[in-house]
């Protein structure tokens, strides 16, 4: 009996609930104020806690997306440091081979010094052991170079002594660098406007200067002053080398025991330690 009743309540309720779905929804199609009252109530409730979504899911949405790009700006990035890597490498090379090419011809650039009073050879080493301060150049006897003859390169127009050829073998030779100190050459000073000194210019030990020392005690010759340019003599005074040639500047005057000061510390015209090219005279040719 109870179980029927309670049957009958619930077929009752869920027809109610029928009808009154079915009244709802024939209200809104008719536009009723007020579902479209609560309808808009329920918008004005809600769409606060949506932006509040939205603000809170769009930073998020974009780190996602972020994540997913992120593998494909690491590799432009690495791709764009590949190219700027290659790019500085052949400015590098670009550079390193204008140099070479202004050394060469500096080198070449001695108008008193036809091409077959001369070689033109590449350094292509240093020398080891007792020939630490010496340089190996591309050319031996097969191209005519000697043992003795003079090395230079070319400054401006004008020839700066290098050293002298000292070992040779069909295809390249050693070169002794003027700043050995087995190295001498006879030299001139040539200050401004009074007579230079004359004497030997020799290479020192631990140092990449050369001690001037006069051999001529003449009253009219000047002092070495810095900044004195020293000259090869020439002639009687060293046949060897010719004329002209340039040794290096004076840094400063050194006493030998006198009352005046007639030797001096010179520093070669050039840096030894960066030629890439040098010029073997095969005589010691007049350069005035």
């Amino acid at each position: 009996m109870d179980i029927s009743r309670h049957d009958r309540r619930r077929r009752l309720t869920l027809v109610l609930l029928v009808i009154t779905s079915l009244a709802l929804v024939s209200l809104d199609e008719r536009g009723s104020g007020a579902i479209n009252s609560a309808r808009t109530a329920a918008q004005d409730v809600v769409s606060p806690i949506q932006r509040l979504a939205d603000d809170a899911f769009n930073p998020a949405s974009r780190w996602i997306d972020g994540l997913g790009r992120a593998n494909e700006l690491q590799d432009q990035n690495e791709k764009l440091q590949r190219e700027l890597a290659a790019a500085n490498a052949q400015i590098a090379t670009g550079k390193a081979d204008q140099a070479e090419l202004d050394q060469l011809r500096q080198a070449n650039d001695l108008p008193n010094v036809a091409d077959g009073d001369a070689v033109t050879a590449e350094v292509v080493g240093k020398g080891a052991g007792n020939f630490s301060r010496s340089l190996v150049i591309s050319k031996g006897s097969s191209a005519g170079i000697a043992v003795g003859q003079p090395v230079v390169w070319g400054v401006n127009g004008e020839g700066a002594l290098v050293g002298t050829v000292l070992r040779v073998s069909a295809n390249q030779s050693i070169v002794q660098r003027m700043d050995d100190p087995n190295f001498g050459v006879g030299a001139e000073l040539m200050p401004k406007g009074a007579e230079g000194a004359k004497g030997i210019a020799q290479g020192q030990r631990d140092s990449s200067l050369l001690r001037f020392s006069a051999t001529d005690n003449s009253p009219t010759a000047s002092v070495p002053k810095k900044g004195d340019l020293a000259i090869t003599p020439g002639g009687l005074a060293d046949p060897k080398y010719p004329r002209g040639l340039v040794i290096g500047t004076v840094v400063r005057s050194v006493s030998a025991g006198g009352a005046v000061p007639r030797n001096a510390d010179l520093r070669p015209i050039i840096d030894l330690d960066s030629l890439t090219f040098v010029k073997v005279l095969k005589a010691p040719v007049p350069i005035p």
